[in-house]
């Protein structure tokens, strides 16, 4: 099988989580910091819009006894994958590629899969939309760089909410 991948997703080996990940499953479950995640049995993928959340997540991976990589720079249970551009390093366990969303070739998202998967089906986050996605709606925002047309408007909870001069609507960037 193979995850969905938006914005920027973090990949988790399950086998990490259920034999390393201090407290187990349970306390994964309950240390989850949205409500992006998915998973196929192999590996568990959770989403970020910006880059500073992807690393604090990953740090907090690392203290929850979590190996990103090894010392020979080996990502080892966690690897940090671009909607747009793929793997941010190799990754000898994990793939990323494309997929047809419901065999529709206008839709296409933006997957992870366990290298030695064999199952060509997709699992998406609960509640999961395809028209009203990150993949069907994506801007990119870099982390420091906010477009001169968007202004700050307020922080509802974990979302920055900004005003769009140019499509004159609000734009939302969840953070961590």
């Amino acid at each position: 099988m193979a995850v969905l991948v938006e914005a920027i997703s973090v990949v988790i080996r399950c086998e990490a989580i259920v034999n390393k990940f201090s407290g187990g499953v349970k306390a994964f479950m309950a240390s989850l910091p949205n409500k992006t995640l998915c998973s196929d049995g192999e590996i568990a993928c959770i989403n970020f819009m910006t880059p500073f959340d992807v690393q604090k997540y990953v740090e907090f991976l690392m203290r929850q006894n979590l190996i990103y990589k090894d010392d020979n720079e080996n990502l080892i249970d966690i690897v940090v994958v671009d909607q747009r551009q793929g793997m941010t390093r190799d990754c000898d366990w994990a793939g990323f590629g494309s997929m047809d969303w419901n065999n529709n070739p206008e839709q296409p998202v933006s997957v992870c899969y366990f290298i030695s998967t064999k199952d060509e089906r997709l699992v998406v986050p609960e509640g999961w939309d395809y028209d009203n996605s990150l993949t069907a709606n994506h801007k990119f925002i870099g982390d420091d760089v906010i477009p001169e047309n968007f202004t700050f408007l307020r922080r509802e909870g974990h979302i920055d909410v900004f005003w769009d001069k140019d499509t004159e609507q609000e734009f939302y960037i969840r953070r961590v």
